[in-house]
């Protein structure tokens, strides 16, 4: 199998459609933070860009650009009372088992086995897509979020891109 230059495929769809070539973020360096206890030790955080909101919660825009807007969900919530709203992926395994982008359950199971210490009460979803305002991102969005996962005393989080 062909490898696929990710980057460039993307800018050639878009630019396809009309769209200038992203702008893709370099970063030179990145604040790293050595593990300093066993992963059988550490609250897990869960934040996915799935675009997945409680019911009782306003929906993200499936075709929205630049929304910089997350959702806090308890890791408690029923499937049955969460939407799956975002645009840029292929849905059908996710319909199938929301774990696939949203995987409360799977961490919880973790969490019983002793494998994780614990998965942190709220989980943060994100309907990324189409995402242009990286400054507003890492200086608006970041930093709430940052604030929940103090708060919870998070060691770790698991990042799920959809």
């Amino acid at each position: 199998m062909a490898q696929i230059d990710y980057i460039t495929s993307l800018n050639d769809m878009y630019q396809s459609q009309g769209f200038p070539p992203y702008q893709w973020s370099e970063f030179e360096n990145s604040p790293w933070t050595p593990v300093n206890k066993p992963l059988a030790e550490m609250v897990v955080s869960l934040i996915s860009s799935a675009g997945i909101s409680r019911d009782n919660q306003e929906p993200f825009d499936p075709w929205a650009v630049n929304d910089l807007s997350f959702r806090q969900i308890p890791i408690d919530t029923p499937f049955e009372q969460l939407t799956l709203r975002h645009n840029y992926f292929d849905h059908r395994d996710a319909v199938t088992d929301l774990n696939c982008v949203f995987p409360t359950r799977r961490l919880s199971e973790l969490a019983a086995e002793r494998i994780i210490g614990k998965l942190a009460p709220t989980a943060v979803t994100l309907g990324m897509g189409r995402l242009y305002k990286r400054t507003a991102l890492q200086n608006e969005t970041v930093p709430r979020i940052v604030e929940i996962l103090k708060r919870e005393q998070a060691d770790a989080v698991l990042l799920v891109p959809a």
